[in-house]
């Protein structure tokens, strides 16, 4: 009975990411593809809520467990330890996709943070905890999870590949343009030596040019900017008729 329910909720699972279209794509990937929808405005559009963290793990890697021991220095007391752990981070990553398509942010949060717990070095619970702070909590935080995932990511050139789309989308969210070219520059390069990683080369392209017009506005604006502001600054300390007729009359 317990095998049955077990095959049924794994079942269940694979038909909601099939359905919600965030498993990875087969090689090669759709035309227009960017895996979080980039908008033409500058920044990418964020998660779709209801649906699963949307920048394209797939299952498979989304409950792969551990990181990997370099070959030849896994322990036979490492390799049981790894074994104990992978169903343990698995279900609360498969509770954390659960929580975040009925937008339960707070939920999945958790629920990646327990995915941690189990395994520090597993970079997927940094990546999906990144994506459910993106609508749940905060951009600062989504950044620190993304980093130290990319810390922890080591040989797992899929996951490296994803962090960084994911790094740079958030750089261009936040504003900072140089940095933000600089992220998507570096996975367009990641990707060119690295090419059986399933990646979106174009949209790196396609986001760096788009990051250069922003600059380039920003910096042609900035003067405008800078005398409105001044102007806000003069007008709110002139004293308006208002002001007179609300403050109380000086004693002689």
């Amino acid at each position: 009975m317990r095998s049955h329910l077990l095959f049924v909720a794994t079942f269940a699972t694979t038909l909601a990411v099939a359905a919600f279209g965030f498993a990875d794509p087969p090689a090669p990937p759709a035309k227009g593809g960017g895996s979080v929808g980039v908008s033409i405005g500058g920044s990418a559009a964020a998660p779709a809520p209801g649906g699963q963290p949307a920048t394209s793990a797939s299952a498979g890697l989304s409950t792969s467990g551990s990181v990997a021991a370099p070959v030849g220095s896994a322990s036979a007391s490492g390799a049981a330890r790894d074994a104990k752990s992978k169903p343990a981070v698995a279900n609360a990553i498969s509770k954390g996709h659960a929580a975040y398509m009925a937008r339960d942010y707070p939920g999945a949060i958790q629920a990646y943070k327990e995915a941690i717990a189990q395994d520090a070095a597993d970079p997927a619970g940094y990546y999906f905890l990144g994506e459910a702070q993106l609508v749940g909590a905060t951009a600062v935080e989504a950044d620190g999870s993304f980093t130290t995932g990319l810390r922890y990511v080591g040989s797992k050139d899929d996951w490296r590949g994803k962090l960084l789309f994911v790094i740079a989308d958030l750089r261009e969210r936040q504003g900072k343009w140089s940095e933000a070219k600089k992220a998507w520059e570096e996975y367009a390069q990641f990707l060119a030596t690295h090419p059986d990683v399933k990646g979106y080369a174009a949209t790196a392209t396609e986001r760096v040019k788009v990051v250069d017009a922003r600059a380039d506005l920003d910096t042609k604006y900035a003067p405008v900017k800078q005398r409105i502001e001044q102007r806000l600054k003069e007008n709110a300390s002139i004293p308006t008729a208002a002001d007179e007729t609300s403050s109380p009359a000086k004693k002689p």
